[in-house]
């Protein structure tokens, strides 16, 4: 099983939550979110240095808790502080993009990184389709031609046309072109049935964000199904499922840190609530992440995950101050990636220690 860093660029002070969204500017000093980049940009070499597969980042808008409103610019700071790890691109959001912008960056990334580049193409929830007032209406229709388009546009060799329902341009020409021929690792979202047989249809991986392993299962077991009436066969490396993480020495000082962690932020954004607007509720895997306890514990759900199809787990280490999650990440470096990877045997981690002997 390969592992993912997710670098969240938090906002390293106190501001409304998830569930509060837009969140005001007024709450922001810029010169701790200067230092909060500076932050998790040191924490991506570490967890490089720790052995992670791959570095991941995402594209959200008005919000506090990850600051990447172009995650493209994210991802070239990451490929300068990083050698070996894959970087991957988790997800920009299509609706709210010119997909040959996209094209074009993507492209320009995989030859900046050596072609390191990986990309999950995604629709966005509903608050952030308002961030630029894109229809919601249209968001499901553009995210698909979209990725249409992009493969056009990176499998092209020469100049082409693209007439369709959501997109027209007269005149697509990609340069560089992209790096990883015939193009990087593509996925889509896994949740809902009509994604996963767009995704079987295009043979490009899925993508779960925090949902239970049940419901991760019955996405998967469909997905092979669909890739199946394809014609192909996904491996592992074609699912990836994100879940907050905690590390701890033992089960009870990880729920005594989380409760405390979740408590505190609870009476902080009480505090911000009058002054912002409400945003979609919590999802319970985000008040409740998933992979929390001591590394034995951690390792038996990284292997609950495995037994029904993933192979890549991208983790957000957010829980606690930055010196707790400076701590979560180095055990779980130590005591739980080098044996999840070991399941593996083409992880990062591996390859490092055959290239050293």
């Amino acid at each position: 099983m390969k592992l993912s860093y997710l670098c969240m660029t938090g906002y390293d002070g106190p501001a409304p939550g998830i569930e509060i969204w837009p969140a005001s500017p007024e709450f922001c000093r810029p010169d701790v979110a200067q230092r909060s980049y500076a932050r998790y940009l040191d924490m991506v070499e570490l967890a490089e240095r720790l052995g992670f597969d791959w570095i991941s980042v995402s594209e959200h808008h008005y919000a506090p808790y990850q600051m990447t409103p172009n995650p493209m610019i994210m991802a070239s700071a990451i490929i300068q502080r990083t050698k070996h790890a894959r970087v991957a691109l988790l997800g920009p959001l299509v609706p709210l993009n010119n997909p040959i912008r996209l094209a074009e960056e993507v492209a320009m990334l995989d030859a900046l990184s050596g072609g390191r580049m990986e990309v999950l193409f995604l629709r966005g929830t509903p608050n952030e389709h308002k961030t630029y007032d894109t229809p919601a209406e249209l968001t499901k229709k553009m995210t698909q031609e979209g990725i249409d388009l992009i493969l056009k546009a990176w499998t092209s060799e020469k100049p082409f046309s693209w007439k369709g329902d959501q997109y027209k341009f007269d005149t697509v020409s990609i340069w560089p072109r992209i790096t990883q021929q015939p193009h990087p690792p593509v996925f889509g979202s896994g949740n809902s049935e009509d994604s996963v047989v767009f995704a079987a249809k295009r043979r490009i991986g899925i993508g779960f964000s925090f949902a239970p392993p049940e419901v991760v299962k019955k996405w998967i077991d469909l997905y092979r199904a669909e890739c199946a009436k394809e014609g192909w066969e996904p491996t592992p490396n074609h699912v990836i499922y994100r879940g907050i993480i905690y590390c701890a020495p033992s089960d009870q000082q990880a729920y005594a840190d989380l409760e405390s962690f979740f408590g505190q932020q609870a009476e902080e954004q009480g505090k911000l609530q009058s002054a912002t607007l409400g945003g979609p509720p919590v999802l319970d895997l985000v008040a409740k992440p998933y992979f929390v306890g001591s590394p034995d514990t951690l390792i038996e759900k990284f292997q609950t995950l495995r037994d029904i199809g993933v192979g890549v787990c991208d983790l957000p280490f957010v829980v606690g101050s930055p010196e707790q999650q400076r701590a979560s990440l180095e055990l779980f470096g130590k005591e739980v990636l080098p044996k999840v990877q070991a399941w593996d045997t083409g992880s990062f981690a591996k390859r490092l220690t055959e290239a050293a002997e």
